[in-house]
């Protein structure tokens, strides 16, 4: 029989239990209580921070691709698997990239070469290796020349979050080879980034929905400024500030705007909120009559009348106010509840904050500095598709 587990509160338990189920369940149904008054209203704890969110269980996920499928493949199973996955091209179906007129044979593979397809036009008739053209993997010779067996490891431990050093010690190569590999990639990244960005928009011109979307500024780099090219005598340190937009339950809705750079003076905390100039610019090309929800922090330009915004704030600074006959901080607020009522008379509950947008923020300084885990529901699936992409822009389909 299994352990008969007790139903009165801990403090009537004696003596508690130290481990296995019972400690287990009792400290998380009994014991656990949230913190602060709001949490235990239960408006509160109906209302969810993300509406048609979806949960991610990292421990139960799954890729495609592991290192056991790549480590013991060939140069003819691993071509077939990255052209499966959508990393290399199908140059059968393509036009050669040296004539560019004739069409390209099947995959053949002969005199112990590697795999390699064919131009059909007679004035031509050169090689092409699958990975012709390709960002990430290349062919080569010496301390830098690897099979796609080995790059393709390094490029799926690069992806499950493995810092660079301790690629290179796993699979013993170059570290030339896999700076390249990282570089390589950041720039695929970026020109995906910036053709996708183009076609991406928020909210709804018409109907009655409404969507949620966060905003948010953060500084990713500052440097000195000679002093024959600062605009004044004591404002010589220049900031590099970004601002970030995303619709809650929609990661892959991150728009990424830089702002104009901004010079301080030396010892500055930083280059302050954006100004409203150009938030107001930004606003009226992503949010104008667009039926938007906005959740920012404190910052006043945000508070700018925009049509077809209904806006919101949080206060992440603790103040100091006066209660009770003496000064106290008071702390920062980084969720609340907010009441909205919509132009058609309906009335909404939603929680302000930042977070969503703030989490974005993380996850792109801590790949700035040192790559953790990344949470995705298959990073080599999208890192397949990212490359389809980017050889599609190179190649013609005959």
């Amino acid at each position: 029989m299994g352990k008969q587990l007790p139903s009165k509160k801990p403090s009537a338990i004696f003596p508690s239990s130290k481990k296995g189920k019972t400690r287990f369940l009792l400290k998380t149904n009994l014991t656990k209580k949230p913190v602060g008054q709001s949490s235990q209203t239960r408006l509160w704890q109906k209302v969810p921070y993300v509406r048609n969110g979806f949960v991610l269980r990292m421990d139960r996920m799954k890729w495609k691709r592991n290192l056991k499928d790549l480590l013991n493949a060939d140069e003819d199973r691993m071509v077939n698997i990255l052209t499966e996955d959508g990393f290399l091209p199908d140059w059968s179906k393509m036009k050669c990239p040296f004539c560019n007129a004739s069409a390209v044979s099947p995959l053949q593979k002969r005199d112990g070469l590697p795999p390699r397809y064919r131009c059909r036009s007679k004035n031509c008739h050169k090689f092409i290796l699958p990975h012709h053209l390709h960002p990430v993997f290349t062919s080569g010779k010496g301390s830098e020349g690897h099979s796609l067996a080995v790059q393709g490891c390094a490029l799926l431990l690069r992806l499950a979050g493995v810092p660079l050093s301790s690629i290179h010690i796993l699979l013993d190569m170059n570290h030339k080879a896999v700076e390249r590999i990282e570089k390589s990639l950041a720039f695929a990244r970026k020109a995906y980034v910036e053709s996708h960005q183009k076609s991406m928009s928020f909210g709804f011109a018409r109907g009655k929905k409404w969507m949620e979307v966060e905003a948010d500024e953060a500084v990713f780099d500052k440097f000195l400024l000679p002093a024959e090219d600062s605009p004044a005598r004591n404002r010589m340190m220049q900031w590099e500030q970004w601002l970030g937009m995303v619709a809650r339950g929609k990661p892959s809705s991150l728009v990424l705007i830089r702002l104009p750079c901004v010079t301080t003076r030396k010892r500055a905390p930083g280059p302050g909120a954006i100004k409203k100039v150009h938030w107001t610019k930004i606003a009226n090309t992503w949010l104008k009559g667009r039926n938007i929800i906005l959740h920012t922090d404190s910052a006043r330009s945000y508070k700018a009348k925009v049509a077809g915004v209904l806006h919101d704030s949080v206060v992440h600074q603790k103040k100091r106010v006066w209660k009770g006959g003496k000064w106290i901080w008071q702390p920062p607020t980084f969720v609340r509840l907010a009441r909205h009522t919509l132009p058609d008379g309906r009335r909404l509950t939603l929680k302000a904050g930042t977070q969503v947008v703030d989490r974005a923020w993380r996850f792109i300084k801590d790949r700035l500095k040192i790559n953790q885990n990344v949470k995705c529901k298959d990073a080599w699936t999208s890192a397949g598709e990212l490359f389809t992409w980017y050889m599609s822009n190179i190649t013609e389909k005959f």
